[in-house]
C-alpha cells in the first residue's frame, strides 16, 4: 500500500523531460521545476530520516543486505543504460555531444527514481507506520512525569500483538511489539525477562530480552531472541508467537557495572 507512493519520486524525471523540451531561454527558467521538486521531495524524504535517527534510532539506510541488493541493481541499471546508450545513438541519431547530453540526462533521471524508490519512499513511507504506532505510546509516557510514574525504575508496555496479513491469516504468527522506558532519572543496564499472557490471562511463554543499556528517561524496543537483527529496524518485533498476546508482565534487575 505505502510503495503507490513511489512514483512521488518521479514527479522530478518528469519535469525534467518537459525541460527538456521546453524552448524558454536560461537555465532557471527552463529547469527550476524539477530542481526545487527535486530539493523538496528528496531533501524532505531526507531531512525527515536524519530526524528519525535522532530521535527514534532508526537508521537513516536500509539493512546492509537491502544495499547488497541494490548495488546489484544498480549493475543492472548499468547494463540497460548501456543498451538505452546504443538505442539513442544508432535509432535517434543526434550529434554526438547532444545525444551524450540526452543520455546523461535520461540515465541519471532513472536512477535518481529508482534509488529514490528504493532508499527513500518505500522505506520512508513504512517508518512512518512504525513512528505512529511508537509515539502514540509515547504520548501517554511523556503526559505522565517520570518522577511521579512510579518507584519502579522501569516500565515495560505491550504495543501490539498482530499478524502481519490482511487475507488468509489462518496459521499465521503474532508479531508483537514491546517498548521499556527508563523512568529512574540515572542510566541503567538491565537485565529483563517479560511473560506473555493470552487474553485469559494465560502464560504463553517467558521471554528473556537482550540486555539494555538506557540512558536517562530514555524509551527503547525490547529484542529478544525471536527478533531478527538482520532486518530493518522499523520492521524487527520483539517476539513471536502463535498466540494473540493480550498482556503482559515482567521482572528485571539492574546490572551493576561499575
Amino acid at each position: 500500500m505505502y510503495y503507490l507512493l513511489i512514483p512521488l519520486f518521479g514527479v522530478p524525471l518528469i519535469l525534467a523531460i518537459f525541460a527538456l523540451r521546453s524552448r524558454r531561454s536560461g537555465f532557471w527558467k527552463k529547469w527550476w521545476p524539477p530542481v526545487v521538486s527535486a530539493l523538496l521531495i528528496y531533501g524532505g524524504c531526507l531531512a525527515a530520516n536524519v530526524y528519525w535517527q535522532v530521535q527514534y534510532g532508526i537508521p537513516v539506510l536500509p539493512t546492509k543486505a537491502d544495499l547488497e541488493l541494490f548495488l546489484y541493481f544498480c549493475l543492472f541499471l548499468v547494463f540497460v543504460f548501456f543498451i538505452m546508450y546504443l538505442v539513442f545513438f544508432f535509432v535517434m541519431r543526434k550529434p554526438f555531444w547532444k545525444m551524450n547530453l540526452l543520455f546523461l540526462a535520461t540515465s541519471s533521471g532513472l536512477f535518481l527514481l529508482f534509488a529514490g524508490a528504493f532508499l527513500g519512499m518505500g522505506p520512508f513511507m513504512s517508518k512512518v507506520e512504525y513512528v505512529s504506532v511508537v509515539q502514540s505510546v509515547k504520548n501517554k509516557w511523556q503526559a505522565v512525569p517520570v518522577q511521579a510514574s512510579s518507584n519502579k525504575p522501569i516500565d515495560v508496555t505491550l504495543v501490539y500483538s498482530k499478524r502481519d496479513c490482511l487475507k488468509r491469516c489462518a496459521g499465521q504468527p503474532y508479531d508483537s511489539l514491546i517498548l521499556v522506558r527508563n523512568q529512574s532519572g540515572q542510566p541503567l543496564d538491565i537485565e529483563l525477562l517479560v511473560r506473555l499472557q493470552n487474553e485469559s490471562g494465560a502464560v504463553i511463554e517467558d521471554k528473556q530480552a537482550l540486555p539494555l543499556k538506557l540512558a536517562a528517561g530514555e524509551i527503547a524496543p525490547v529484542w529478544t531472541e525471536d527478533t531478527n537483527m538482520e532486518e530493518n529496524f522499523w520492521e524487527r518485533v520483539s517476539t513471536v508467537t502463535d498466540e494473540r498476546v493480550a498482556a503482559i508482565a515482567y521482572q528485571f534487575s539492574i546490572i551493576d557495572r561499575r
